[in-house]
């Protein structure tokens, strides 16, 4: 009988044993987790620091790649102005060009029909020049034959629309006139409308219509 007592105190104070050491390992894992959870970067520090951190080669080629979308985004911007440059160009000479065209044209001196006449044919192409050539004969005889003289006072012009060799301009000329007929002379006005086509170097008006 007391054999049995003994060998089963001893197993139930080897049984204790083990609960106790089943605590204490308990209690320290538990300790340890809630330690990492307090101090997270301590583990994962190291590795961050590697990855935030750029050699001198990497550097390098960021710089290259913010330079070379500098580059391009220059070029882009520099080829668009220099585009919108030549077009604006291009209006501002058509529209010169039509505005000296609309006062060759009501500028016509009796005594010197043949050079005003001229003139007119210069700054023409297309079916304009055509028409004009085929009436510029008989145009020549009135213009004697009425002794007219006229010259353009004032003149106001406008670009419709236009590209780097085609434009459209609008331009409003004010001359006095005088001739058989009104010897005292009177104000004449005229509003034409002109397409001009470049041809070569220079803009010439290719169609001319007069316009209320």
């Amino acid at each position: 009988m007391s054999t049995i007592t003994t060998q089963a105190g001893r197993a139930v104070k080897a049984s204790r044993l083990r609960w106790r050491g089943a605590g204490r390992t308990a209690h320290k894992s538990q300790e340890s987790h809630q330690s990492h959870q307090a101090h997270p970067e301590t583990s994962d520090a190291p590795a961050a620091a590697r990855t935030a951190r750029l050699t001198p080669k990497g550097v390098w080629v960021l710089v290259a790649v913010v330079l070379a979308g500098a580059v391009g985004l220059g070029a882009t911007q520099g080829r668009a102005a220099y585009a919108a440059y030549r077009t604006d160009r291009a209006g501002a000479e058509a529209l010169a060009a039509a505005r000296q065209l609309a006062v060759n044209f009501v500028t016509v001196d009796y005594q010197q029909v043949d050079k005003d006449t001229a003139r007119v044919r210069a700054g023409a192409t297309g079916t304009f020049l055509e028409s004009y050539t085929t009436s510029v004969a008989e145009l020549k005889k009135v213009i004697v034959q009425n002794k007219t003289v006229s010259r353009a006072e004032r003149t106001e012009a406008a670009l419709v629309s236009g590209d780097l060799d085609s434009a459209v301009a609008v331009v409003g000329v004010v001359a006095p006139t005088t001739n058989t007929s009104v010897p005292d002379g009177e104000k004449k006005t005229y509003r034409m409308r002109l397409e001009l086509r470049k041809v070569s170097d220079a803009w010439k008006v290719e169609n001319l219509e007069f316009v209320g």
